[in-house]
């Protein structure tokens, strides 16, 4: 089996919002390989050339199984490598340790314990949680106010699905004083640039993506709070409780 395999990122580019909570790890790398279980496996330090594996369980108790589609598997024993798997939205990368190597030839690898996840966005993009009662209110002046519903967030922007002819969603328009709500629960004044739009899924909606406009330390800490929050829960499989990590939510 023949497959593209993608070098690891350099520590230096490494963005700190790339990391994975430990308590993470093995879930997203769980459900991240179920989409794509190919990659590559690289010497630590990135010297030398990267080989085929693909990954075809994890188990916190007894580690990573690794098949080998290319290389030599008894090189690799008792190393540290660094995992790197890509799939359609970007990458993820981990470091493990080549344990041992079983009746079938397959690699047992150490369970790791940091992680990132690479977009190939700028941001990472989290989708929304599918919560009825999560809102992104947009404040259209004269004290009207429309009720939208998230697409995606990431630490600089977010994706709004919005009722078509609701409002004005021309690119470069500016929305002043938007705010998240979760029933009794808002969060404080985030002003928006739309950046695109395009047709929603039905015919009566419209997707609007918008950048934060001159955010302020308070916007950009509960901007990444959502996102982390939503994040983290779908990881642990409790999305329907994401809004109790939101620094917002009371």
């Amino acid at each position: 089996m023949k497959f593209t395999i993608s070098p690891p990122e350099t520590p230096s580019v490494i963005d700190p919002s790339w990391k994975i909570e430990a308590r993470f790890v093995g879930k997203t790398i769980e459900r991240e390989s179920e989409r794509n279980p190919f990659g590559g496996l690289y010497p630590l330090g990135g010297e030398g050339a990267g080989v085929p594996v693909e990954v075809l369980s994890i188990d916190p108790a007894q580690g990573l199984l690794l098949t080998l589609h290319g290389g030599s598997a008894a090189e690799l024993l008792g190393n540290d490598h660094i995992a790197v798997l890509c799939g359609p939205n970007g990458k993820m990368q981990f470091m493990t340790r080549i344990l041992k190597i079983n009746e079938k030839g397959e690699l047992i690898g150490s369970m790791p314990t940091d992680l990132i996840l690479i977009q190939r966005r700028k941001q990472f993009r989290t989708l929304g949680p599918m919560d009825e009662d999560l809102n992104f209110v947009l404040s259209l002046g004269a004290g009207q106010e429309l009720l939208t519903k998230v697409v995606d967030i990431s630490a600089q922007g977010i994706q709004l699905d919005i009722r078509l002819d609701a409002t004005q969603v021309d690119i470069g328009r500016y929305w002043h004083g938007g705010f998240f709500e979760r029933l009794k629960s808002r969060s404080g004044p985030i002003d928006l640039i739309i950046r695109n739009n395009r047709p929603g899924i039905a015919m009566d909606r419209v997707r609007v993506g918008c950048e934060l406009y001159e955010p302020n330390a308070k916007v950009l800490k509960e901007m990444e709070s959502t996102r982390s929050a939503i994040e983290n829960a779908r990881v642990a499989s409790k999305l329907n409780r994401w809004y109790l990590s939101a620094s917002w939510y009371d």
